[in-house]
């Protein structure tokens, strides 16, 4: 009987719940090394998505587009995802990330499934190998 009381008070008050809170960036890009991909490039599509996901890829994607346009761009949902993954900087209503996406660290190769681990090999540098990556 509390538990309906609670509901319907809720329900007759739409002021009184809680909305999330949406907070704008700018977005600087950072020139970055030639060893990168572009956010679009079928690397990051293939090895970062499959370590931090489709949706923190395409936040990536939409960052770097918003910086490129030099527009300010919603707090993305995958924000503290990119953060931790090294891919941005947030700082007070800006977002700095690099030009260039880096090629996957090692420790984060362990989350690839056994055949991307095998595929990123043939993206990876060879010391018998000469040309830079992301070309």
């Amino acid at each position: 009987m509390t538990q309906l009381v609670t509901q319907t008070a809720v329900m007759a008050n739409p002021a009184d719940r809680r909305v999330p809170r949406t907070r704008s960036f700018s977005v600087e890009l950072v020139p970055a090394a030639r060893d990168g991909y572009s956010p679009g490039h079928e690397y990051v599509r293939l090895f970062w998505a499959a370590a931090i996901g489709r949706g923190a890829t395409r936040d990536l994607l939409d960052l770097f587009l918003a910086g490129l346009r030099r527009r300010r761009i919603r707090e993305p949902f995958y924000l503290a995802v990119l953060a931790s993954a090294g891919l941005v900087q947030v700082t007070e209503g800006r977002i700095r990330m690099p030009s260039r996406v880096p090629p996957l660290p090692s420790s984060m190769l362990s989350r690839l499934a056994p055949h991307l681990r095998f595929d990123h090999r043939r993206w990876t540098p060879q010391a018998d190998r000469a040309g830079s990556v992301g070309t």
